[in-house]
C-alpha cells in the first residue's frame, strides 16, 4: 500500500464541488454518493477471494445504503435538486474514478476510509447546526454508520499492509 501521504485526498477535491450546492441540496448529494460508495463495496466484496473480507465490504455496502435511507428521509427532495445535481454529479463521479483507478485495492480501501471519515465529518458537522433533536440524533447515527466501515477498512489494511 502507498503512503497515506501519497494517496489523494478525495475530501479535499469533492468538498468545494458539495459546498457550491445549496446546502438544502447538500445532504441530498452525500446520500447520493453513499449510494455509488455502497455499489463500491460490493464490487469489491465480488472480487475479494477472502471470505471473511467479502461479507464485511457487504456490511459496508449495507451501512452506506442505511445512510442514504435515513438522510432521503429527514431532507426532502427540492424543486432545482435535479438540476444542480445533474451539474455536480459526473464531476464527483469522475474525481472518484481518477482517485481510484489503476490503484491496488488497499490504496483503494484508503481513499474510502478517508472518505467515510470525511462524510463522518460532514453528518456530525450538519447534525451540529440543526435544532430538531431527531434530526441531531438521526445523523449522529449517520455518522457512527461511516466510522464503522471506516475501521473495517482500516482493519483490512492493517492485516495486509
Amino acid at each position: 500500500m502507498a503512503e497515506t501521504s501519497k494517496l489523494p485526498d478525495l475530501g479535499a477535491q469533492v468538498r468545494p464541488l458539495v459546498q457550491a450546492l445549496p446546502s438544502a441540496i447538500q445532504p441530498r448529494l452525500m446520500a447520493r454518493l453513499e449510494r455509488a460508495a455502497a455499489d463500491r463495496y460490493q464490487i469489491w466484496a465480488a472480487r475479494s477471494p477472502e471470505p471473511a473480507h467479502a461479507e464485511g465490504l457487504r456490511a459496508c455496502a449495507l451501512r452506506e445504503q442505511e445512510v442514504a435511507k435515513r438522510v432521503e428521509a429527514l431532507f426532502p427532495s427540492q424543486l432545482d435538486e435535479d438540476r444542480h445535481l445533474r451539474d455536480a454529479l459526473p464531476r464527483i463521479a469522475e474525481a472518484y474514478r481518477a482517485a481510484l483507478a489503476n490503484r491496488p485495492v488497499n490504496d483503494q480501501y484508503a481513499i474510502q476510509a478517508a472518505a467515510e471519515r470525511r462524510g463522518a465529518a460532514f453528518w456530525r458537522s450538519l447534525a451540529s447546526s440543526v435544532t430538531d433533536v431527531p434530526v441531531r440524533e438521526a445523523l449522529g447515527i449517520c455518522a457512527d454508520l461511516e466510522e464503522r466501515s471506516a475501521e473495517f477498512l482500516e482493519g483490512l489494511l492493517a492485516q495486509n499492509p
